[in-house]
């Protein structure tokens, strides 16, 4: 199914690009996280069930979003979504985020409550935060950002079980497009996440997701987030390491909607 890039504008005049797919009274919103874009959720957009409308929106400097010249913290991050829910005058919604973008919805969930209805929290990052396994500045990450090989293995690394390559070949492409800001930015603003004495007004259902396989996100962190949402149920998904949207994509949209439906 072909989906193109559809644009609006929020009130402060940024341009912002997403995917929509299907139609209905419940709406449902993804969040991409670091390197990535409203493609990753591709899969999960072509089986949207009925009765549900669903965006997926890039973030600043990803995909058929530009930059705005604001530094990229969780917390800008957060309130450029909410912009983007404004505009589209989404009032209520299911939220799903993943990795970086699980934070985002953390905080979306703690900054603008009466707006999640449930909330999904894939391989996210902690509510206290994300070190990195490597030792980088930003000059690193501006080489990083000329390097196609080297994204590919990181992307390839993050993905294991992915078997649609003309897809994964996509989102190479869509990575290597990011902006400076999101190569130099989102690594920084991960370590400096830090909300953890704000995760108990997270008041909605919700469902943090891990793939049993991912040596990428600490399993130990997110086991302690789970714990610290008082409504939160947290799962393993076997055959898949930190995108099961992208790896198993079946098991883990009968997850979603099955949670979404209870």
């Amino acid at each position: 199914m072909q989906l193109n890039s559809l644009f609006t504008h929020t009130a402060k005049g940024d341009e912002i690009g997403y995917l929509r797919h299907g139609s209905g009274q419940k709406k449902l919103l993804f969040i991409h996280g670091n390197l990535a874009s409203s493609l990753w959720w591709r899969k999960s957009l072509d089986a949207i069930m009925p009765g549900y409308e669903a965006y997926a929106i890039d973030l600043p400097g990803t995909g058929g979003t530009p930059e705005t010249g604001t530094r990229h913290t969780l917390d800008y991050l957060a309130a450029f979504v909410n912009d983007f829910t404004e505009a589209l005058r989404l009032n209520r919604f299911h939220l799903v985020g993943h990795s970086m973008g699980g934070g985002i919805a953390q905080l979306i969930a703690i900054n603008y409550p009466e707006k999640v209805e449930k909330l999904i929290l894939v391989n996210s990052i902690a509510m206290d935060g994300f070190r990195m396994d490597f030792d980088y500045d930003d000059n690193m990450m501006r080489m990083v950002m000329k390097n196609e090989p080297l994204v590919r293995h990181w992307l390839r690394a993050v993905m294991p079980h992915m078997e649609d390559d003309a897809l994964f070949d996509q989102i190479v492409v869509n990575a290597m497009k990011s902006s400076e800001q999101v190569f130099v930015e989102h690594p920084r603003a991960m370590v400096e996440a830090n909300w953890a004495e704000r995760i108990d007004k997270i008041q909605c259902p919700a469902l943090f997701v891990h793939g049993a396989e991912d040596d990428f996100i600490p399993k130990a962190g997110s086991e302690r987030t789970a714990r610290a949402i008082k409504n939160c149920t947290f799962t393993y998904m076997d055959n898949c390491g930190h995108s099961p949207m992208l790896e198993i994509p079946r098991a883990f949209n009968d997850l979603m909607f099955d949670f979404f439906e209870k």
